[in-house]
């Protein structure tokens, strides 16, 4: 009969992992607080470990043979910060555990190697404790509680992994930058002996078959500094390491003191287990070939509900990703008094900023509202021109012709299918108002080059030109370490929320601006072009009665329109943000199977990723030459589609559709490149919610199907 064992925190980085890792010998019970975690075959709970009355009931109804407490606040100046709740849940939460732990059970309790001052390093279980901050003392504290438990282990620790959370392990956090090619800082006199959380939950699982007593330091067994670590790291995911900088702890302004020389001398845990505990190195390799196993695929969905993850009957092109918490967030607001016009919006709006690095978000209801606001607050007109790119959905043109401008389509390059800056400098005139450049398949433009071409226009014709981005596809993709949305090289940014996109609010769009102005327009226009803040009224007079501002007064100042999103939309939006490192993480690794998957195919072309650019890979693109294959790309599509396969191609140039044909007398020949592109394009099903068996069906069918 396998042992009863409680995980408290089970949503934590360390508790989900040890969930993971031993669920197959144990049988597991999960606490959680405000993550819930969806660990197949563990059973988790919410209960407040700060309240005594709960945690007591839960204990003496469920008696576990073993209890790892690794619930606790862990963000060091969070817990410098907010020192009376960290000592709630820290303190006071371990003693509730303690005082209603019964006496056969054994009580681990995870505590950290920030006990110690860092002064010296090689930290041994005997030697004198001296935090130098809070977090520090408030394990200190829990620990000696624990020991008035007789049957307790006291393990201190460092810890890395893969987080089921949407916040990232340090070495995530590394990878989070560098693979986005952003600089980070290597602290060169910080050392530590982290150990890997899967590497730790199997000595742990060791530690309960001896059933050992006392403190322990369960570690890696060698130390590096964190510029080190970072550089070893950066070398096993084969990351650019020039772009961490080595730097000093003291330049760094934290709340909370930091201890330099934190590593840990393993010796007694080792004795007591006849074994040698792993390097860091060891661990970072260990951690690397789990990524690459996709064992961090299967543990950052136990945050999600396994139900996501069925085979499909028929695998779409691209599909939306909802689990139950982004259901419960839209309960929320059904449930509240405000389905539109509320919070929510506001919320998802500085979510959204947060996210990209942009001053200002103005959500809407459709990514082609997004466009054609952007386009009206440029002042795009009647008789103005605008440059985009004919490899494009009709709406980066629509929005344009909405305002009575003429579109002023250039040609693609052969590689990214994005603008061709070079096409862009030789289309420019005086009539040119408005660039829109359009992040194919979520890789963004060479907005660098694009900028300063702009910028030499308007000195040239002295003329304002407006850039605003598409960035449809292109929500979490990095350029020149700036994210996209963050309109470091524009004016604005529009993005979709499309079922298809990588977070779904439906239907809906936003516009992001660090202009404070544009910001305004945008905001009238989305609502009928009507206001009622006080310091934008045109007619104050009219506005004042004898009270003041009178209560129902407003104004409508431009024609606008109701382009309003709902707090419903909005709702969803913030729950599915909150998962958008997973869902690109996923989507870049199902583009590298294929990409492993037809790289020899000498019919097929695959996508290109330019090295100084992170793409989310919102569509994945093959070019693929139908004619030396003697096949037809319709009756290939039709063949997919009924083995269950569903593709798409994108896009059909804009330029050839019959209203731009008629209105502006565009045609097939104008842009050679963008119809090469599209009689050769073949988009493949890309999205989170597949499976390892769906992309293998996906590889194998076409194979067959393309076969000579």
């Amino acid at each position: 009969m396998k042992k009863k064992l409680l995980i408290t925190g089970v949503s934590g980085l360390l508790g989900s992992n040890l969930a993971y890792a031993l669920r197959d010998k144990y049988d597991i019970t999960g606490w959680y607080n405000r993550h819930n975690a969806f660990i197949p075959r563990v059973d988790s709970f919410k209960v407040d470990i700060t309240d005594k009355k709960a945690v007591k009931n839960f204990l003496s109804d469920y008696k576990p043979d073993v209890i790892l407490h690794c619930a606790s606040l862990t963000n060091i100046d969070y817990c410098e910060k907010n020192k009376e709740e960290t000592k709630k849940v820290n303190v006071e939460g371990t003693r509730n555990i303690v005082s209603a732990c019964n006496s056969r059970t054994k009580l681990v309790y995870i505590s950290t190697d920030a006990v110690h001052d860092g002064k010296k390093g090689g930290y041994t279980e005997d030697d004198p404790i001296s935090p130098c901050n809070y977090y520090g003392l408030t394990k200190y504290e829990a620990e000696t509680i624990v020991k008035k438990h007789k049957n307790h282990i006291i393990v201190r620790t460092n810890i890395f992994g893969w987080n089921i959370q949407n916040k990232h392990s340090l070495a995530e956090w590394m990878l989070y930058n560098l693979e986005r090619g952003c600089l980070i800082n290597g602290f060169t006199d910080v050392a530590f002996s982290s150990i890997y959380t899967i590497k730790f939950a199997k000595i742990m699982d060791k530690i309960l078959s001896k059933n050992l007593t006392g403190i322990f330091n369960l570690a890696s067994r060698t130390s590096l500094s964190k510029y080190e670590f970072a550089v070893f790291v950066a070398k096993a995911f084969s990351m650019n390491k020039a772009l961490i900088k080595p730097v000093s702890v003291d330049v760094h302004n934290f709340s909370a003191k930091r201890g330099k020389d934190l590593s840990l001398n393993t010796q007694k845990l080792s004795k007591a287990l006849d074994e040698d505990l792993p390097s860091i190195e060891e661990c970072v390799s260990a951690f690397f070939k789990d990524y690459k196993s996709e064992l961090c695929d299967e543990i950052k969905r136990c945050s999600y509900p396994q139900t996501w993850y069925p085979s499909l009957d028929v695998i779409s092109y691209g599909r939306q990703s909802i689990d139950d918490s982004d259901i419960e967030s839209v309960v929320e607001v059904l449930k509240s008094s405000n389905l539109t016009q509320g919070r929510k919006v506001g919320e998802f709006e500085k979510a959204l900023c947060a996210h990209t690095g942009a001053k200002y978000a103005v959500a809407v209801s459709s990514g082609t509202a997004a466009l054609h606001i952007a386009c009206l607050a440029a002042g795009l007109k009647e008789g103005d021109e605008f440059i985009t790119s004919p490899n494009t959905f009709v709406a980066s043109a629509n929005c344009g012709v909405y305002c009575g401008a003429k579109p002023v389509f250039t040609d693609i390059k052969e590689d990214t299918y994005n603008i061709d800056p070079k096409e862009i400098e030789r289309k420019i005139t005086s009539k040119i108002k408005v660039i829109i450049p359009v992040h194919f398949a979520g890789q963004i433009c060479d907005m660098f080059e694009i900028k300063s071409i702009i910028e030499g226009k308007e000195t040239k014709y002295k003329r304002k030109i407006t850039i605003i981005e598409d960035a449809s596809h292109a929500l979490g993709s990095v350029y020149k370490g700036k994210n996209a949305g963050s309109c470091a090289y524009s004016d604005m940014t529009v993005m979709s929320f499309h079922p298809v996109k990588h977070i779904t609010t439906g239907e809906g769009g936003v516009v992001f601006t660090n202009d404070e102005k544009l910001y305004k327009k945008l905001r009238l226009l989305r609502s009928h072009g009507i206001t009622n803040n006080e310091d934008d009224l045109v007619y104050k007079e009219q506005a004042y009665g004898l009270s003041g501002l009178s209560p129902w007064y407003y104004e409508q100042q431009v024609l606008g329109f109701n382009y309003r999103i709902t707090d419903i939309q909005c709702a969803l939006g913030i729950s599915q943000l909150e998962k958008i490192d997973y869902f690109i993480r996923r989507r870049r690794r199902i583009a590298e199977v294929y990409n492993n998957a037809f790289k020899d195919n000498k019919f097929i072309t695959l996508p290109f990723e330019s090295p100084d650019r992170f793409t989310n890979w919102h569509l994945y693109v093959l070019r693929v030459d139908f004619d030396a294959l003697g096949k037809d790309r319709a009756d290939v599509m039709k063949k997919l589609k009924e083995k269950g396969i569903g593709t798409q191609v994108h896009y059909i140039p804009v330029h050839t559709h019959p209203f731009y044909r008629k209105k502006f007398g565009t045609n097939w020949g104008d842009y050679p490149r963008a119809e090469y592109y599209y009689k050769k394009c073949l988009s493949l099903p890309l999205f989170p919610a597949m499976s390892d068996k769906d992309i293998s069906r996906v590889i194998s069918v076409l194979s067959v199907v393309l076969s000579k």
